[in-house]
């Protein structure tokens, strides 16, 4: 049997078709959970000394696994940009890693197969920096998007954060006791 096979073109190909559209088939059934953006935008204020100070990155990163609705994130501190040149310094010459994690569930709401009202929640988020781990509350709301070739969604959230809490008053000297955090980002699936 194993000679026919080598042997008969037809059937080699027959085979390596069958091959390719199982693994096509695959990757696309287990992508079809986990959607990710690596260019996410988020903005964050505080006080810095006494003056207010804005930052913000583009280079948020989110992963929305939609089989159990938990949004991961990766932010790397040293990729915010702010108002203030020797913050700005500090962050980027800054020697350790200044990555802040966090994780968190989202309504078990189907929302990127149908159409839905905007869905408001309380988002209880673990946050993990330099290894230690809080939780914070964000309010956080999924507004359906209307287009016509694929289902999307905006997941944005609001919230605070204490800067003892992720000691980057350690990092920064001056800033005030709350950071006020907001992100929004779209989730897309195409039909």
């Amino acid at each position: 049997m194993l000679t026919t096979i080598k042997h008969n073109p037809r059937i080699v190909n027959l085979a390596l078709t069958f091959l390719c559209v199982q693994i096509i088939s695959f990757y696309t059934v287990s992508a079809q959970n986990i959607y990710k953006t690596e260019d996410g935008h988020l903005e964050m204020m505080t006080l810095a000394g006494d003056k207010l100070l804005k930052a913000e990155t583009h280079k948020l990163s989110l992963y929305l696994d939609y089989s159990n609705k938990v949004v991961n994130g990766i932010l790397d501190l040293k990729t915010l940009s702010t108002d203030n040149t020797e913050i700005n310094t500090i962050l980027t010459q800054e020697e350790d890693p200044l990555i802040l994690r966090f994780s968190g569930g989202v309504p078990s709401t189907d929302f990127l197969s149908k159409v839905h009202d905007p869905i408001n929640f309380n988002w209880l988020v673990s946050i993990t920096y330099k290894g230690n781990t809080y939780k914070a509350l964000f309010r956080a709301t999924i507004t359906h998007v209307y287009l016509s070739s694929s289902m999307s969604c905006v997941i944005s959230a609001s919230g605070q954060i204490l800067v003892k809490d992720i000691g980057l008053d350690n990092v920064i000297p001056g800033l005030g006791k709350t950071i006020d955090v907001q992100f929004a980002q779209t989730v897309l699936k195409l039909k």
